[in-house]
């Protein structure tokens, strides 16, 4: 199996470490995925909350595309990795309630 980038975190499983795999690099490809959750949510009876989830996740790629743009001008790609990870577990958060409320119904 190969291993694309592995985050070390202190107290990971290793099926948590595999979720950490980045699927997406940029704020373009992010919106991709969220127009997937947007899709998905309209197969679920009584979501509410999860579409506040999905505005509060489309803030967080603005934020991303926001950081992107600040990153090139400044030449300092670090810039990108922490709103980068900070939207990644939101949708990884979310993707796991759409799964658990698909679930329940």
């Amino acid at each position: 199996m190969q291993y694309i980038q592995s985050v070390q975190l202190k107290s990971a499983r290793r099926w948590d470490l595999v979720d950490m795999e980045r699927r997406f690099n940029t704020a373009l490809e992010a919106s991709k995925i969220i127009d997937e959750l947007r899709l998905q949510l309209r197969t679920i009876n009584y979501n509410k909350d999860l579409r506040v989830m999905v505005k509060n996740i489309e803030h967080l790629n603005s934020l991303l595309s926001s950081a992107e743009v600040q990153a090139r001008q400044a030449h300092k790609p670090g810039l990108v990795d922490r709103p980068r990870d900070d939207l990644s577990n939101a949708i990884d958060y979310l993707e796991k309630l759409i799964l658990i409320a698909k679930l329940s119904q």
